[in-house]
């Protein structure tokens, strides 16, 4: 079995205190079967040729039908092992780029949700999540959007 090594990044995006996420229905073959139902982040893995930055604003809008702006690269870099995958995730605080955006989900997701940090440490996430959360929000400070 070969093992691999990725990069892949995940949005964290944030509006008026609060954190969108959505809940996770596509399951690939190296996930744990425990990965369904959690609530994520958005974001998925670098294409040969792109930046992080590329790739971040191309897996927001697929997965959720809108465009972000980066704020910043968030302090907190993901770390998961799967039976023969390894993920490196570059996490980014982002805000919608327009006041009056929809969310359409892909297939990935089931559900969508906005939550506060104290909220979301109460929720069954993904690995990583919550402490993604917890570094943008010490990142953007505790007020304003």
């Amino acid at each position: 079995m070969k093992k691999t090594v990725s990069a892949f990044v995940l949005g964290v995006i944030k509006l008026k205190n609060k954190y969108l996420l959505t809940r996770r229905q596509e399951i690939d073959p190296e996930d744990p079967k425990d990965f369904y139902n959690k609530w994520q982040l958005p974001g998925g893995g670098i294409s040969f040729g792109e930046t992080a930055e590329e790739a971040l604003l191309r897996e927001v809008e697929e997965e959720l039908g809108f465009k972000v702006r980066i704020i910043s690269v968030v302090p907190y870099i993901l770390n998961s092992i799967r039976k023969s995958w390894q993920g490196h995730g570059i996490v980014f605080l982002c805000r919608p780029t327009s006041s009056n955006f929809k969310v359409k989900l892909n297939r990935e997701s089931k559900t969508f949700g906005w939550f506060t940090a104290e909220q979301i440490s109460n929720l069954k996430g993904l690995p990583g999540l919550k402490e993604a959360i917890l570094a943008a929000s010490l990142k953007s400070g505790r007020g304003g959007s």
